[in-house]
């Protein structure tokens, strides 16, 4: 089974034998991939409409996954059962990841594992206010940039400007799909600031050149 490199670099970040919850699972893909490559014994393919979750149901039957990946109608985290140990939150906006989490008790699960399609820094500074740890994260190119964040309820003092900016694990690991994303981003902000020449992408721009050669 072939899944997207975001949802396969989500999939790495899984912790083995974790009972896991896919927040509007996109067809039960992750829950599928989890366990038939031994990740997962069980998971949980999250749906809110009627229509996604007739898919699921579809896809754990073509890949005979009764009773591993189990389909569930849920409004966010509402319907998640006490077993459950890890949460996934990916393929949605800022405002919609926010909304699930404050939602729901945090504090029940080991970890979440959210990725937002916008506005990663907000989602980032949410985390920060509420003193949650980022535990780890990944910069991943799949037709897009794509940032994902590890994070659990753990104590965390808040995060400074840069952390929050561009991730405190990104920056102290700075990887190979880090510095492509810094340069991509720095060619972007260049070609706007010269047609706009807002001191906004200009302080971004000196930022991403500090972060990639200091």
């Amino acid at each position: 089974m072939k899944i997207s490199k975001r949802l396969l670099k989500i999939a790495q970040m899984i912790d083995r034998n974790k009972v896991v919850f896919d927040v509007g699972s996109d067809h039960a893909l992750l829950p599928c991939f989890l366990v038939m490559n031994d990740i997962c014994d069980k998971v949980y393919a999250g749906e809110i409409s009627e229509g996604p979750y007739q898919k699921s149901i579809n896809n754990i039957e073509k890949y005979n996954l009764n009773g591993k990946v189990i389909p569930v109608l849920s409004d966010g985290l509402s319907k998640a059962n006490d077993d459950v140990q890890v949460v996934v939150i990916a393929g949605m906006g800022y405002h919609t990841i926010k909304h699930i989490l404050d939602c729901c008790d945090v504090n029940k699960y080991e970890y979440f594992i959210v990725q937002s399609n916008n506005d990663v820094d907000k989602l980032r500074k949410y985390l920060s206010n509420n003193n949650y740890t980022i535990e780890d994260e990944a910069v991943v190119y799949d037709d897009f940039y794509y940032q994902i964040i590890k994070f659990s309820s753990k104590y965390h003092d808040e995060y400074d400007y840069l952390q929050i900016k561009y991730g405190p694990v990104l920056l102290k690991n700075k990887d190979e799909e880090f510095i492509a994303y810094l340069k991509y981003y720095s060619e972007h902000l260049k070609q706007i600031n010269l047609k706009a020449n807002k001191d906004e992408y200009a302080k971004t721009f000196k930022e991403i050149q500090e972060i990639l050669y200091n």
